[in-house]
């Protein structure tokens, strides 16, 4: 098998099974895997090369146990081996929502490399979730905080995402019609 289809099963593979984990064992996150997962988010491009993106890592669970109280949705949160909170800054790059979106699916599809599960907890423009946020993690005002990344030892396998599922009527060829 040549370099390029094992590059390709590798990235399906990592695709397809790539799933919202919401519940984690109370397993650390191996420190080797944490830094992976680090590397392949530094690793994400951007626009105009300006990397308008920092990264706070949580493991402390106190700050944990706060940071999952943000939103309704995001009380799973504590229970992660580590958070990574996403953020941007906006005098960077107005491209910044898009620059820390590709960041955080490279976070997401390392994750599921290293056999470990994570889920995206929506931040922007979620009312004041952003603004807790800053005052538990001192974070200065030019920065917008795009979004939580949970990652743990997943407590339940999820299924891999299924070829069937996929709406073809979604994808169009050369023209809309």
């Amino acid at each position: 098998m040549n370099y390029a289809k094992k590059l390709s099963n590798f990235m399906i593979e990592a695709i397809k099974n790539r799933r919202a984990h919401r519940e984690f064992l109370s397993d650390p996150v191996p420190e080797e895997k944490l830094q992976e997962i680090i590397k392949a988010a530094a690793f994400a491009p951007s626009a105009n090369a300006k990397q308008p993106w920092e990264l706070i890592v949580v493991k402390d669970a106190q700050t944990k146990d706060l940071l999952s109280k943000a939103t309704p949705w995001s009380t799973f949160a504590k229970d992660a081996g580590v958070i990574i909170v996403v953020m941007g800054d906006v005098a960077e790059s107005a491209y910044w929502v898009e620059d820390c979106s590709i960041l955080a699916q490279n976070i997401w599809l390392e994750t599921t490399n290293q056999g470990l599960g994570a889920c995206w907890i929506q931040i922007r423009n979620f009312g004041v979730a952003e603004k807790s946020i800053k005052d538990i993690l001192n974070i200065p005002e030019k920065y917008r905080i795009l979004c939580l990344m949970p990652i743990g030892v997943p407590a339940k396998g999820l299924p891999e995402h299924d070829e069937a599922t996929i709406d073809k009527s979604k994808i169009k060829l050369e023209k809309y019609k």
